[in-house]
């Protein structure tokens, strides 16, 4: 047994040959003596075993006995160890406090790390977590991790389920986001599709109703373009809820100057390292200004697992209460970004046909007028409120 073998290092133990007389009374006579025995192999009458301390001081009178010659071959264990190792305390020492070291660092939390999600950031599921303990630097034994996982679903809402796997020194959050249920189709509202911009119709995809405007015909926001309300022969009239594609060629134009934008001047900027080490951060310098402030963090990799150990940058800076008056220069490049910005903004639900830009002087630099012929769907659903009357007899 695994604890018997250990007792017997601690203790101490040699290994030794006896041979030249009888082998099978010698055995006996240790037996007899109560002198322990184990590993015995008898070979053509040599025997090779091992026994402990006190046997082997005892054993000379079996081997007298039985005529053996008994030779030492090995001393091992930790006693013998110590001894031949007593000019070497400071390696020993070394050992033993790296074997604590060692110890006590297996006793807290080396990393943690994020599976299973798909639109969530890593970085918002572990700063959720920390808010229950589940971070680098924890200690193991504190750690509650079924009813931190529940917690945290709790708290991010688009999950549905989490569990904080124990690999040695590393936790692994595995979690599953939220499927979120397909918007319903309402066919049972009656409704109109009327038109969100003017423009000039350019295709009529009818799903439910009856078309009110034809390709070519020209619309204003707000008109009637596929028809909830369906007639029949006899002069009855039912509602039904009206749906389709409408396509029309619409115009947008837009104006975009330097006043759109505020600009600051920066006063001063600092920077701050500091030490991470087993979620404890030693910082070095002074603190970054408020105003403006993002951090980076730089950690120690083995492989595909981050160490808890590594450097933390913290970048600020401070600007002025009041805004800054640019040069014309300056001026027209704002405005052309703020051109760029809407652009982008339509392309996302608009097919550009033609575009063209006018640059006007103004007072302070140049305002610039964009213009485009855009392709785009202009129809939306509009309720039919139906009044209920009682049937007079």
């Amino acid at each position: 047994m695994i604890i018997i073998r250990i007792l017997r290092y601690i203790l101490g133990y040699i290994n030794f040959r006896a041979y030249g007389g009888f082998a099978d009374r010698f055995i006996n006579l240790c037996t007899g003596a109560g002198i322990p025995l184990w590993n015995i192999k008898n070979t053509d009458g040599r025997i090779s075993a091992s026994t402990t301390v006190d046997g082997y001081l005892a054993i000379r009178g079996p081997a007298k006995k039985s005529g053996m010659r008994v030779k030492a071959l090995e001393k091992k264990g930790l006693k013998f160890f110590l001894r031949r190792n007593k000019k070497r305390a400071g390696i020993l020492a070394g050992a033993v406090v790296s074997a604590a070291v060692i110890f006590i660092l297996s006793q807290f939390v080396w990393s943690v790390s994020v599976v299973g999600n798909t639109t969530l950031e890593d970085d918002y599921i572990l700063s959720s977590f920390e808010e229950y303990g589940v971070k680098v630097g924890a200690r193991m034994s504190s750690l509650d991790l079924k009813s931190a996982a529940q917690s945290a679903v709790k708290n991010i809402g688009k999950l549905s389920w989490a569990t904080v796997n124990r690999k040695g020194t590393v936790l692994v959050i595995e979690v599953r986001e939220r499927t979120e249920a397909p918007e319903m189709y309402d066919s049972n509202t009656p409704t109109n599709l009327v038109s969100t911009e003017d423009g000039v119709i350019l295709s009529v995809d009818i799903l439910y109703g009856s078309a009110e405007v034809k390709p070519g015909s020209a619309v204003v926001k707000g008109d009637l373009l596929i028809s909830g309300i369906m007639k029949h022969g006899d002069g009855r009239e039912t509602t039904i809820h009206a749906d389709g594609h409408v396509k029309a060629l619409t115009k947008k134009t837009n104006s975009f100057s330097s006043s759109d934008f505020s600009l600051f001047e920066q006063i001063s900027e600092k920077t701050r390292k500091s030490i991470f080490f087993f979620g404890a951060k030693i910082p070095f310098g002074a603190k970054p200004p408020e105003t403006f402030f993002t951090e980076h963090k730089s950690f120690i990799e083995n492989g595909e697992m981050l160490l808890p150990l590594g450097i933390i940058t913290q970048y600020g800076a401070e600007f002025s209460s009041e805004p800054l008056t640019p040069n014309e220069s300056m001026q027209n490049k704002l405005a052309l970004f703020s051109e760029a910005v809407y652009v982008k903004e339509l392309l996302e639900y608009t097919e550009i046909r033609t575009s063209s830009v006018t640059e006007k002087e103004v007072e302070f630099g140049k305002e610039y007028e964009f213009y485009a012929e855009c392709e785009q769907e202009i129809g939306t659903l509009q309720e039919i409120y139906v009044e209920k009357t009682d049937d007079i007899a």
